[in-house]
């Protein structure tokens, strides 16, 4: 089951400009340049990033987004968008079982008026 969420939220996530040797990822992870870890909700809740599960880019255009399936503490599992063009994350779902989106891609069109 997935809950539509569509909430923009607070995201503290690392930025790399290149791979560390030193750092232990998940295969297919070492390319990927933006780590979320935690994300903060409007109404305070605070969500810890255990894992990140997939990833992908989308491009919109000139746009690009980036797509985070992310596992949380209490075994919660969400997608998070990150839009390069309005520099904003939005947390779009949440899902009971991660097995629900490892193979899904999401087409997404943010519109924002605020």
């Amino acid at each position: 089951m997935q809950t539509v969420l569509k909430e923009k939220v607070n995201v503290d996530a690392v930025f790399r400009s290149f791979k560390e040797d030193n750092t232990r990822n998940r295969s297919g992870w070492e390319h990927k340049r933006i780590q979320p870890r935690y994300v903060k909700r409007k109404k305070g809740e605070v969500l810890k990033v255990r894992e990140v599960r997939r990833s992908y880019v989308q491009r919109k255009g000139k746009r690009v987004q980036v797509h985070f399936v992310i596992h949380c503490e209490e075994d919660r599992y969400f997608h998070l968008v990150y839009d390069s063009d309005k520099i904003i994350w939005i947390l779009l779902y949440e899902f009971d079982d991660q097995m629900l989106f490892d193979e899904r891609k999401v087409d997404v069109d943010i519109q924002w008026k605020g």
